[in-house]
């Protein structure tokens, strides 16, 4: 795909961060917009602020892990532009803490989003793509987790490395019906979103008030070099689906990722590093 516009491009995940700016990308090449996220009020500030800018837009409140509640958003899509182009499973959350310490009901929860969520909405929307025929793309947001693990982690990582499985294997089954719709893992780093504000709040701990998290982000954002804006990202993600690359990485960590690769080969036992971008 290259020329986007007058082309429908969904969204979930899309109040904030990196959903929002895939979203404003969306709207300045010219598409159509669907935007989707359980914050409703910051749901609406965007959908405001690109309707002022002319953009067909369509926003709902809406809960990824309800199947019923994604294929109600996909049909109300689909009646609105007749075709959507551009699949944007974004919508995800983060919990921290060992393995051992999250309840049955917190690993329900983060699955049920993370994971589920872009099931739902590869089965509320692909249909009617691969009927359409026509060329489209979709991207299922992962992380760098989809590839390493990190200590604290072990919900995020276990929906992150099934959203990569379940991306390749949907690219494969694509392949094979020959269907003209392109699929990419995004893979980010760090970047500047909600997420990496989560992070920051548990290491404060529960008493830090907003002021305090607020200048630690923007402390850790300005003293990591390796941060990137949503803004950035949403460039990268586009260009990738220009060049039809399955893989979206934020940041280069080829280095690293081979180290752990070679351990596995020659059977090492696993052991933690912090992951470093170079």
């Amino acid at each position: 795909m290259d020329n986007f516009e007058g082309l429908t491009a969904v969204v979930t995940g899309s109040a904030s961060g990196i959903g929002r700016a895939l979203a404003v990308k969306a709207a300045s090449e010219g598409m159509n917009v669907c935007i989707a996220d359980m914050n409703s009020s910051a749901l609406e500030i965007l959908a405001d602020e690109l309707k002022a800018k002319g953009v067909n837009v369509y926003a709902q409140k809406l809960d990824v892990s309800s199947s019923e509640s994604v294929k109600s958003f996909a049909a109300e899509c689909f009646s609105r532009f007749n075709t959507v182009e551009l699949l944007f499973n974004n919508a995800g959350i983060l919990s921290l803490g060992c393995a051992w310490e999250q309840s049955v009901e917190d690993w329900e929860r983060l699955l049920s989003i993370n994971v589920m969520g872009v099931v739902n909405g590869i089965n509320a929307f692909l249909p009617a793509m691969v009927e359409a025929e026509k060329a489209a793309h979709i991207v299922n947001t992962g992380s760098v987790g989809s590839l390493v693990a990190a200590a604290g982690m072990a919900q995020y990582t276990a929906s992150k490395m099934a959203v990569r499985g379940i991306t390749e294997c949907l690219s494969v089954e694509l392949q094979l019906q020959q269907a003209p719709i392109g699929v990419s893992l995004l893979c980010p780093g760090p970047v500047a979103t909600n997420i990496a504000e989560g992070v920051i709040t548990r290491a404060l701990g529960d008493d830090a008030s907003a002021e305090m998290i607020a200048e630690a982000k923007a402390a850790t954002v300005a003293g990591d070099p390796n941060f990137i804006t949503p803004d950035v990202c949403a460039e990268l993600v586009f260009s990738a689906i220009r060049d039809n690359k399955f893989w979206i990485f934020t940041h280069p960590f080829n280095r690293y990722y081979k180290g752990l690769t070679d351990a596995v080969l020659n059977g090492e036992n696993p052991s933690y590093s912090d992951v470093e971008f170079d």
